[in-house]
């Protein structure tokens, strides 16, 4: 399964598998594990293969993907992921698929190198985007890569009103969020992967502070049950700002937090799902970015006024608390950054709009099925 349908699956399981007729998957056994499951009249159309990751030296047992270590170890997965292509090849031949749909980490699949060669070598490119949202850049992609690229949409998440609703950390969540203003509250969280270094951690935390405003911080103090890297909060920091936010260091229900009234911005590392759940809610982008390609979707959002990025030191990459806090309030509170809330209002209407966001998916699924290979093999 590539990054895209399983996004897709994450958001909407029963809306995507609807327009599937068969959909076998391949994937680590933990990896499956954490996919939601499907309504048994569902369950049918999708196959999914457990495919145990081999022994590398230095991987962490258990470790199936990047949330599980530290981006120092990421390349050792790597490595395991490489060591599946006998595997693959057996699957491969065995199922006779009409299409395989892959993006650029698994490497192993099919024979050549690495990223651009990925590229030089399919037959389609598949793209989280949307004409209504970058048609310039959509257009450059195809004309470069000279051949068919397709976006799927946004591949909105759906807010679901069953366990989460009873969740113990959702009623805590919610009675605090239910005692603040409305659009007062700035949601933090950086993704399942970005992990600040102390010093990084020491500054946002202090700008917090120092900005007044009221937060919800979810906190990732380690990735994956190997690192060592602990980070901690200033000295204080919990006692001093209990009267204005709130630090939760386990899992949050992230869509429901971003959909609460008193929720008024988001400061985010940028990762796109977490970009298309918070502009689904009008909520405006404060950015802070941290690796991989958090820097370039920062520069799309910046540039159509979608997402304000903290300022750095163009020397070392550096930021301060005060320009933390200068971003916070310039975004929640100021009349200067009123064009940031009102451009996060007017991308509600697209990417909350499930229906066209949708018609995407639709497209791309009758392509596939337009175009597939006349003789099954690979």
């Amino acid at each position: 399964m590539t990054a895209t349908l399983a996004s897709a699956w994450k958001s909407s399981p029963s809306s995507l598998l609807k327009r599937v007729i068969a959909f076998p998957s391949y994937l680590p056994p933990r990896n499956i594990d954490r996919l939601p499951k499907l309504p048994p009249n569902l369950a049918p159309l999708i196959d999914l293969v457990k495919l145990p990751l081999p022994h590398v030296d230095n991987l962490p047992d258990n470790a199936e993907a990047t949330n599980d270590v530290p981006l120092n170890r990421v390349p050792y997965l790597k490595k395991a992921y490489d060591a599946l292509q006998d595997s693959m090849t057996q699957f491969l031949q065995d199922s006779k698929p009409d299409w395989v749909l892959y993006d650029f980490v698994p490497y192993w699949l099919p024979d050549f190198y690495r990223f651009v060669e990925v590229m030089d070598g399919c037959d389609i490119m598949v793209v989280r985007s949307f004409m209504e949202l970058e048609p310039e850049w959509l257009q450059l992609q195809e004309d470069l890569h000279r051949k068919p690229v397709i976006p799927v949409g946004q591949l909105p998440t759906t807010v679901h009103d069953s366990r989460d609703n009873e969740t113990e950390t959702w009623l805590w969540t919610k009675d605090w969020l239910d005692k603040q203003a409305k659009s007062s509250v700035v949601y933090v969280a950086f993704g399942s992967e970005a992990k600040p270094t102390q010093e990084e951690l020491t500054e946002i935390a202090l700008g917090l502070e120092q900005s007044k405003v009221p937060f919800f911080w979810v906190l990732r103090t380690r990735c994956g049950t190997v690192d060592t890297g602990l980070i901690e909060l200033p000295e204080g920091f919990e006692e001093r700002t209990k009267g204005q936010g709130v630090v939760c260091t386990s899992w949050a229900p992230q869509l429901k937090i971003l959909a609460h009234d008193s929720v008024g911005s988001f400061l985010t590392h940028s990762g796109w799902s977490s970009v298309v759940e918070a502009l689904q809610f009008e909520r405006p982008l404060i950015i802070l970015t941290f690796y991989a390609d958090q820097g370039i979707n920062a520069k799309l959002l910046e540039e159509k006024h979608i997402g304000y990025l903290i300022p750095r030191n163009e020397q070392d990459g550096s930021f301060t608390r005060d320009s933390v806090a200068k971003s916070l309030r310039l975004v929640i509170v100021e009349e200067e950054g009123k064009m940031y809330r009102d451009k996060a209002k007017e991308m509600k209407g697209l990417f909350g709009d499930k229906k066209s966001q949708d018609k995407y998916v639709d497209s791309f699924l009758d392509y596939l099925k337009s175009h597939r290979r006349l003789q099954n093999g690979i």
